[in-house]
C-alpha cells in the first residue's frame, strides 16, 4: 500500500460514533490523537497507548494495544502476545490502569512534551496550534528507507494560526539528558539538515500537514485553522526547546544550555565550561545560530519543570531565553 498520511471519510464518521471518541472528548486535557497512514495513534504522556484502525468490511473501529498497558509486564518485541487486539469499550474500561502503567514507564521529557502541547492547544490566545506529535517520515519500502540513510523524526509539529502559516518542527529536550552521545544534539542537527537537503518538506511534509489537518477536522477535533492550501504554508523553521534548564545541585555543574553549547560550537559560548571531544555541530554544519548558515535553528530555554510548567504558547510563550538566528 502506498504511503500516505490521513484517514478516509468513512473512518472519521465511524470514529465519531465510537467509544474512543467519547473517551477522547472526556479527556482532551490529557489525550492527543496522532494521524498516521490510515490509522490513528492515541497518546497519553506522548506515549502511544493504542493504535486505532477502521475495518472497512465491518464498518467498525478496531484497536490494538501493547499488553504492557494492561498488565504491566514487559514483553519482548517479537513475542506474539506483545500486541493485543482490544475492543474500544475495553480501552475505556481499563483507561485508569493504562494511565498508571504509562505513568510508571514514561520519562519526564515525554510528560513535559505532552503537557506543553496540551497547554498550548488549550489556549485560544496562542499564536500556534500543535498538529502532530512523534512524527516519523514513512517510507514506501526498505530500499527507500535505506537510501534516505536517516530517521526523519520530530517531537512536535506546530502550525501558526495566522497566514501565511509558519511551520515549527520541534525537538524537545528536558534537563541534562540526551544532549550528547548517539541521540544527542549532533544527531538531530544532522537529521534536520538532511531533511532539508532531500527537500522532504516540499515533496512530502507540506502535503502531509494538509492531510493531517483535514483528518482532524473530519474527526471533529477543534482545529483553530481553516484547511490551508499549499501556497499558504511557509518553509519550515527548526526549534530546539529545552525545559528544566537548571544546573544539578553538584558544585560547578552546568545547565543543559551550557552543556549543549559544548556540542554545538568550537568556542566557549553560552557560558560553556567544557567543549565536547565528540563530533562538533559547527565543524560539520557551520554555526546554526546564524541566518547566513546553510541550516539554521532556533533555541528556546526555560527553567520550568513538569511540575510547574505553565507555557501556554509553544513558540512565543514565556521562555527564559530565546536565541533566534540573526
Amino acid at each position: 500500500m502506498k504511503i500516505t498520511r490521513g484517514i478516509t471519510e468513512d473512518f472519521a464518521k465511524a470514529f465519531k460514533f465510537s467509544e474512543i471518541d467519547k473517551l477522547y472528548s472526556e479527556h482532551m486535557d490529557e489525550l492527543i490523537i496522532g494521524v498516521r497512514n490510515n490509522y490513528l495513534n492515541l497518546y497519553y504522556n506522548c506515549d502511544s497507548i493504542a493504535k486505532i484502525a477502521y475495518k472497512k468490511q465491518d464498518r467498525k473501529i478496531v484497536c490494538e494495544i501493547d499488553k504492557y498497558y494492561l498488565d504491566g509486564r514487559h514483553y519482548r518485541s517479537k513475542q506474539k502476545e506483545k500486541r493485543y487486539r482490544i475492543e474500544p469499550s475495553e480501552i475505556c474500561k481499563q483507561y485508569e490502569i493504562i494511565k498508571k502503567y504509562s505513568n510508571d514507564k514514561v520519562n519526564l521529557e515525554k510528560k513535559a512534551q505532552s503537557k506543553l502541547i496540551l497547554l498550548n492547544n488549550g489556549n485560544k490566545e496562542s499564536n500556534w496550534f500543535c498538529i502532530d506529535v512523534e512524527y516519523v517520515k514513512q517510507f514506501n519500502n526498505q530500499n527507500e528507507k535505506k537510501e534516505a540513510a536517516f530517521n526523519s523524526r520530530f517531537d512536535i509539529i506546530a502550525l501558526s494560526k495566522a497566514k501565511p502559516h509558519r511551520i515549527a518542527l520541534i525537538e524537545l529536550k528536558y534537563g541534562i539528558g540526551a544532549i550528547g552521545k548517539k541521540s544527542g544534539i549532533y544527531k538531530h542537527v544532522k537529521d534536520f539538515a538532511k531533511f532539508c537537503e532531500k527537500n522532504y518538506f516540499q515533496s512530502h511534509l507540506k502535503n502531509e500537514i494538509i492531510e493531517i489537518i483535514k483528518s482532524q477536522i473530519e474527526l471533529g477535533i477543534s482545529v483553530p485553522i481553516e484547511l490551508p492550501a499549499e501556497k499558504d504554508i511557509s518553509s519550515p523553521e527548526f526549534y530546539f526547546i529545552t525545559l528544566n534548564n537548571n544546573a544539578d545541585k553538584a558544585k560547578n555543574s552546568s545547565t543543559p544550555k551550557q552543556t549543549m553549547a559544548g556540542y554545538l560550537f568550537k568556542d566557549y559560548r553560552w557560558g560553556c565550561k567544557r567543549l565536547s571531544k565528540e563530533k562538533c555541530v559547527e565543524k560539520d554544519f557551520g554555526d546554526i545560530t546564524k541566518k547566513n548558515n546553510k541550516f539554521q535553528a532556533n533555541f528556546l530555554f526555560s527553567k520550568a519543570t513538569v511540575k510547574n510548567l505553565a507555557i501556554t504558547d509553544i513558540i512565543d510563550g514565556g521562555y527564559d531565553e530565546k536565541i533566534i538566528p540573526e
